[in-house]
């Protein structure tokens, strides 16, 4: 975070200024006080599972330069001699945002791009940062900050030298989406997919999208917008309401398209199209969806003027984030992949459809956790997943794990299916399987089910056992 003086915060956040310097120099912020460093500015967020307020006397002992909370009862201890600015507001959590927005507006040489959807964001937003880091130094949002704390975090970590921001953007409730559009006012949008993804909270695909267009409406005015043309509803949104709109697909029919594309256990090479110029393309990743990625990537960079040379550079060599199609290969030359970061049944249905075809001949061994958050038609989604695998001739077995992948064993009658009670039981079936040089293991859940852990385990148990 570059200077930013505590009369502007104060501004910013709207907030009533108790105790301090007005032009002391905020430099950074921090919402953990396990972690907060000398100087920095901790703001008391609420959360579902904690509460800020009840960690301010600990941020006052590492000596925050100032603290800002809303709750009236908070304890700030004796901080003599080492007094914190100290700054009053209604909301924590819609300060830092308001903080983020004023911070962000500094900025005004550099792209700014937006993106969600149900599927693929975080690896979209990597390969769009590999192609545009190419030309110019380029940030993006770690891990899953990507809600209404850790996007405005990642905001406050903005620089002078910064080019290109690609920040992905998740949503668990109604109107987040919008708030966090509100605090980027992007140059560029993308919008992956619109799948089967929050059904608790938004109740269908179309509840879905509502939420996620609103993205869209947030776009600078002379900016433009990324769309998957595959994408049933996507393809639906009118060019009239959108000045400018890139669109992306397989096989023609968009802007940006793909052809001759061919999946290898290692790599997938294509065709990346645009208009009448093309480009050979080598991807060091498996899966046609992650194709698709791509495209999207591409889509955006193409939006932001740089040439089919630069982006084939950006996507070879770009390295895909962990736990998405992750591979390892055991001594004994099983193949094992984590894709275990999220789960839902279009995501189910395409690393499934991905590893069938990049390991044609070999035998295909799933292993599924629970896909959460998927509301009062949960059983339903499960139960539709075991039928399409039972459609998969090289699925050889199926280990499960979680109440709900109970239902995926119901419409298994053509495998072999394995349902564990607890990680331990699902780690012995493992041990169990029937093992060789043409095994591959696919582990794929909603993150909430840990299924990584098994996925090391039983790594670590293969290479012990062929010592």
């Amino acid at each position: 975070m570059e200077a930013f003086y505590l009369k502007d915060l104060v501004k910013a956040v709207n907030g009533k200024f108790l105790i301090g310097d007005p032009n002391l120099a905020v430099k950074s912020v921090s919402i953990d006080s396990r972690t907060i460093k000398r100087g920095q500015f901790f703001f008391a967020i609420q959360g579902e599972n904690f509460d800020g307020h009840d960690f301010i006397k600990e941020a006052v002992e590492r000596e925050a330069a100032g603290i800002v909370y809303s709750k009236e009862d908070s304890d700030f201890a004796k901080p003599f001699p080492n007094f914190p600015s100290i700054i009053k507001v209604n909301d924590t959590v819609k300060a830092l945002g308001d903080l983020a927005k004023a911070y962000k507006a500094r900025f005004s040489d550099c792209k700014i791009i937006g993106l969600t959807g149900s599927n693929g964001k975080t690896t979209t937003k990597e390969i769009l940062k590999s192609i545009l880091s190419k030309r110019a130094r380029t940030v993006s949002n770690k891990g899953n900050f990507n809600n209404r704390i850790g996007l405005p975090l990642s905001v406050l970590e903005l620089k002078s030298d910064v080019k290109y921001a690609v920040f992905e953007m998740g949503t668990s409730e109604r109107g987040e989406i919008k708030v966090l559009s509100d605090i980027l006012k992007p140059n560029a949008a993308i919008i992956t997919n619109i799948g089967f993804s929050h059904l608790e909270t938004f109740k269908s695909k179309e509840g879905v999208f509502a939420e996620k267009r609103t993205l869209l409406d947030g776009v600078a005015e002379d900016g433009f917008i990324v769309l998957n043309n595959d994408d049933p509803i996507l393809k639906k949104v009118s060019s009239k309401a959108y000045s400018k709109i890139i669109t992306f697909a397989f096989y023609g029919g968009a802007d940006v398209y793909a052809k001759n594309i061919t999946l290898w256990a290692q790599e997938t090479n294509f065709v990346l199209c645009s208009g009448a110029d093309s480009i050979d393309i080598i991807m060091h990743v498996r899966g046609r969806f992650n194709v698709l990625n791509a495209l999207a990537a591409a889509s955006a960079a193409i939006g932001l003027g740089f040439s089919l040379k630069e982006i084939k550079e950006g996507i070879e060599t770009f390295t895909p984030p962990s736990m998405r199609m992750e591979t390892i290969v055991s001594h004994c030359g099983a193949i094992l992949i984590n894709d275990a970061y999220n789960s839902n049944p279009s995501s189910v249905k395409e690393a499934v459809e991905s590893v069938c075809e990049s390991y044609e001949g070999y035998e295909i061994n799933l292993v599924l956790g629970d896909m959460l958050e998927l509301g009062e038609e949960s059983y339903d989604y499960h139960f539709e997943t075991g039928e399409f695998i039972n459609g998969k001739k090289n699925v050889k077995s199926v280990y499960l794990i979680g109440e709900m992948t109970l239902y995926i064993k119901d419409a298994l009658n053509k495998k072999n299916v394995f349902h564990a009670n607890n990680q331990s039981e699902l780690l012995n079936y493992l041990r169990n399987a029937d093992i060789n040089r043409k095994s591959v293991f696919l582990f794929k859940a909603s993150r909430g089910m840990k299924l990584e852990k098994i996925y090391a385990e039983f790594y670590d148990y293969l290479e012990k056992r062929n010592k």
